[in-house]
């Protein structure tokens, strides 16, 4: 095999029924440089394994080990490549056959772009919306790090290509970032690099309404919390030189300045469980309000907590979260 331009990376978890799909989008892209490593994250489903080993191609390296979840397995990808460029690509998602050769050509010819993504179709896979199909993608083809912190993740992240030495340089994915670990990727690399959107649709990002992050209520607020802290070390690499997970590893989320996106996401939250007459998680989201700024929103909130109380005003509360969730 000649010297290899991409790897194209792989963290894997069951989602059987996919494999092959997936796994074929990436084997036939119109670019030649090129290998697949694909981990096989502890899948407790066996069919995951066994269609991965079914594929007879030399370009396609497939590692099984025990669980880690995706930040360990998806380093563990990285670390097995050769590629100068290293590509990402999400379980049971599917790459254009053009995806990695345009991907290619942006890095090729722009060195000061570190980070190229492009456009992507998110597709509904179960549910009610089963088979819904949304392109999204930033259409801007230049981002910078204000768009990253301005509260949304520009890049999908299935669908980017970045520099190893980029990616080496500031030391990879970081485990303590179990979910929002792309943003904070990206958070790392954005002072170093450009960054590139390709205005095209290369590539399909699948939504799984069994198992995905999107349907499960606490790794979405997870997520989101892990998102904002993200945006914070970014902010105290830029005053101090260090973060607080350089400081003091998992620990360092201990010490996360309150955050009035935060206290807002907490507010929404309260304000959800009292339509849906769910008392355990208002309490659990009162708790984690405590240490959080007061906003407009996290007031409101309070506000209608206490009215609730009172049965005479009932109805009026939930007059009054019917109008807040439609604004």
């Amino acid at each position: 095999m000649n010297e290899i331009k991409v790897s194209i990376c792989v963290a894997y978890y069951n989602r059987s029924e996919y494999v092959k799909e997936c796994v074929q989008s990436l084997l036939d892209q119109d670019y030649d440089s090129f290998e697949v490593i694909v981990v096989n994250d502890g899948s407790s489903d066996p069919l995951t394994g066994a269609y991965l080993d079914d594929f007879d191609d030399e370009r396609l390296k497939v590692i099984h080990q025990k669980n880690t979840g995706f930040v360990g397995a998806i380093r563990a990808a990285i670390d097995a490549s050769q590629g100068t460029y290293i590509a990402i690509q999400g379980a049971g998602d599917v790459s254009l056959p053009s995806r990695i050769k345009k991907q290619v050509e942006v890095l090729n010819n722009k060195p000061q772009v570190g980070i190229v993504s492009c456009l992507f179709e998110n597709v509904v896979f179960g549910g009610k919306n089963d088979g819904a199909r949304k392109k999204r993608g930033y259409n801007n083809s230049h981002i910078s790090a204000n768009d990253f912190l301005a509260g949304s993740n520009p890049l999908g992240h299935g669908e980017v290509m970045f520099r190893r030495s980029l990616y080496d340089q500031v030391g990879g994915y970081r485990p303590y970032f179990k979910f929002s670990q792309d943003l904070d990727l990206w958070l790392l690399m954005i002072d170093h690099c450009e960054v590139e959107i390709i205005q095209e649709y290369l590539y399909e990002r699948r939504m799984f309404m069994k198992d995905g992050v999107s349907t499960d209520e606490a790794k979405q607020f997870l997520q989101k919390y892990l998102a904002e802290f993200s945006r914070q070390c970014y902010q105290d690499r830029k005053h101090y030189g260090k973060d607080l997970i350089d400081l003091y590893g998992y620990h360092g989320g201990l010490f996360m300045y309150p955050n009035k996106n935060i206290s807002n996401m907490i507010a929404s939250k309260i304000i959800n469980s009292l339509d849906s007459d769910n008392n355990k998680n208002i309490e659990f989201y009162q708790r984690f309000s405590t240490y959080q700024p007061l906003t407009m929103k996290s007031t409101i909130s309070k506000i209608i907590l206490t009215l609730d109380k009172i049965p005479i005003l009932s109805p009026l509360v939930s007059k009054a979260i019917s109008k807040i969730k439609q604004q």
